[in-house]
């Protein structure tokens, strides 16, 4: 019993030296700080006031200069990809609207009373056609743009310079994309211009397509174009005579193309 009474008094004695060393803390120091400077550094100003959290300091923007997307990719006739610091940037022209290459586009153009020619409708594959023919036009060459660096999983929605030529002016003017409702007078204008003159997604299938339908119908060889009235050497037959090269000439004059003296081998 006297040991315990003994404890008791002690944590009692214990507890009143901590709340006298407080108040004579709380009485030395008013603030609501205290100096923690150590030795032999010069102590930090005394403060009376209570404190204030301040807004920090924002970062500097990032810096818009110019740039060059190599290596270039079109993913339709709207949106590029090009690599840049080792990096692959997606390139998203405002104002403009982008053929796939899975697009289709409708034959026979009706005419000025409205009417078409019922013979020629249908589709044929103007996408691939206008996505391959933007992509060999790019080529190797690169793509300047002006942009700040941001996060890769963010488009640039911004429209760069092909040779010196503004990249979403050149879709539109050629045809190969359409403009959007929110896009300038200057696209607006070049769309009209296309239309007008058949290019892009507005003309006829080029030389080669016009028989596509044929080609990919059951039962249509008579719609097929006739094969090449060309000398063809019968293989079964005896050998040539060493002036018959002479006369497969003479029956070929007149029918070269762009690769004269050479035979297309079916």
């Amino acid at each position: 019993m006297k040991a315990l009474f003994i404890k008791t008094a002690t944590a009692v004695s214990l507890w009143a030296m901590a709340s006298d060393a407080g108040s004579a803390q709380q009485d030395l120091n008013p603030g609501v700080s205290r100096d923690v400077t150590p030795r032999g550094m010069t102590p930090a100003p005394q403060i009376t006031a209570p404190l204030k959290r301040i807004p920090g300091v924002e970062p500097p923007a990032a810096e818009v200069r110019e740039r060059n997307l190599y290596r270039i990719r079109v993913v339709d006739t709207a949106t590029f990809e090009g690599r840049y610091l080792n990096r692959v940037w997606r390139l998203e022209l405002p104002g403009v609207i982008g053929v796939s290459q899975n697009e289709t586009c409708q034959l026979g153009q009706a005419d000025q009373t409205g009417q078409s020619d019922q013979a020629e409708k249908g589709d044929w594959p103007c996408g691939g056609f206008i996505t391959r023919s933007l992509q060999r036009h790019i080529r190797l060459t690169a793509l300047n743009c002006a942009f700040a660096w941001r996060p890769s999983d963010q488009p640039l929605k911004i429209s760069c310079s092909l040779r010196g030529a503004d990249l979403a002016e050149l879709v539109v003017s050629k045809g190969w994309a359409r403009v959007a409702t929110d896009a300038s007078t200057a696209l607006k204008t070049l769309a009209d211009e296309a239309e007008q003159q058949a290019l892009g997604i507005h003309q006829a299938p080029p030389r080669g397509l016009q028989n596509y339908q044929a080609l990919t119908r059951q039962g249509s060889s008579a719609e097929l174009p006739p094969p090449p009235d060309l000398p063809i050497a019968d293989i079964n037959g005896p050998l040539r005579p060493a002036d018959a090269d002479e006369e497969l000439e003479d029956g070929l004059a007149g029918n070269e193309g762009p690769g004269e003296g050479l035979i297309d081998q079916p």
